[in-house]
């Protein structure tokens, strides 16, 4: 009877712990499966070898698809990988066919400039790319369109120096 009424007492607190155990269950189950879906952290050195961003160490998932720092903007002579999207192919879904990059990083005049990449995987040896620069917190954008070259450039002024192809 006393346990019985101990449980009673304490039912409220019985439910919170068990649902507790089970949200970080659920959390550190579902980061294992983020953690090995082959288009993740798992591509890195596919990623590298085709020139493209890699996940970043400091970027978490809920879901796999898109990857994000923690921050959204750099320090002073910081470069930050803001985030990632990741699109597989729709035939083979462990496969990456799109990758969508922004990277961020503070000039000389306090205005934050952002260096989106776009990649499109072709099979896993080749890699066409695209991208974007322009300033981040600012009415006046000046988005620039770059190609290939013009993204190795802005790689190599911002030390970006594993995505440079050529």
């Amino acid at each position: 009877m006393k346990m019985l009424n101990l449980i009673k007492k304490n039912l409220f607190l019985i439910f919170l712990l068990i649902y507790g155990i089970y949200w970080v269950y659920d959390y550190f189950s579902t980061q294992r499966e983020i953690d090995n879906f082959n288009f993740g952290i798992n591509s890195n050195e596919l990623r590298k070898s085709l020139r493209i961003p890699i996940i970043d160490e400091s970027m978490t998932s809920d879901n796999g698809y898109r990857w994000e720092s923690w921050r959204e903007k750099p320090k002073r002579n910081e470069i930050l990988h803001v985030w990632k999207n990741v699109t597989p192919s729709e035939s083979e879904e462990l496969i990456l066919e799109h990758e969508f990059d922004a990277y961020r990083k503070l000039n000389s005049d306090g205005q934050i400039m952002q260096f989106n990449i776009i990649s499109e995987v072709i099979g896993d040896s080749v890699s066409k790319r695209s991208g974007k620069l322009f300033y981040f917190d600012s009415e006046n954008k000046n988005k620039i369109n770059l190609t290939e070259m013009e993204i190795d450039s802005v790689a190599k002024s911002w030390n970006l120096n594993y995505l440079i192809k050529k």
